[in-house]
């Protein structure tokens, strides 16, 4: 009976794991030049590297704010990457004058001189969830 009692205490006071929540990203300043809009959530060893852990996308038609949102993300501390596929061939494009497609990142950045760290764009998720906003870039290529 002593054994029960200490493990079903045990269980009780066990850590327990925080919820997923939303993170809601807000993009403003988007361009209606078609294709697709996508984004994703990555932990700092996806940055660049690997499958995200999420993405999500909308299309590109739309001029103004676009609201994505990601759903049950783990808490923790991750970076958006978004890219405005104009002509929607999965990459992004670079023309000799810079980038051809949109681009956004968590906690923003202005235009591009050098490549993106996951240090300059990380933010964290809390129990509560995380609502971001990120200002669309483009380049000159339209």
């Amino acid at each position: 009976m002593r054994f029960s009692l200490l493990a079903a205490f045990a269980l009780i006071l066990a850590p327990v794991p925080a919820a997923a929540q939303d993170v809601v990203l807000t993009l403003t300043d988007v361009e209606a030049r078609g294709g697709r809009i996508v984004a994703s959530v990555n932990t700092e060893a996806q940055f660049f590297r690997a499958a995200p852990l999420q993405a999500a996308q909308a299309p590109g038609d739309k001029a103004g704010e676009v609201v994505l949102t990601f759903t049950d993300v783990p808490p923790g501390d991750y970076a958006v990457m978004v890219m405005h596929d104009i002509n929607d061939n999965g990459q992004f494009d670079m023309g000799a004058m810079g980038p051809l497609d949109g681009w956004a990142f968590s906690r923003g950045t202005g235009p591009i001189m050098g490549m993106p760290t996951f240090a300059q764009h990380r933010f964290t998720v809390t129990e509560a969830g995380a609502v971001l906003t990120a200002r669309m870039f483009y380049g000159d290529g339209r």
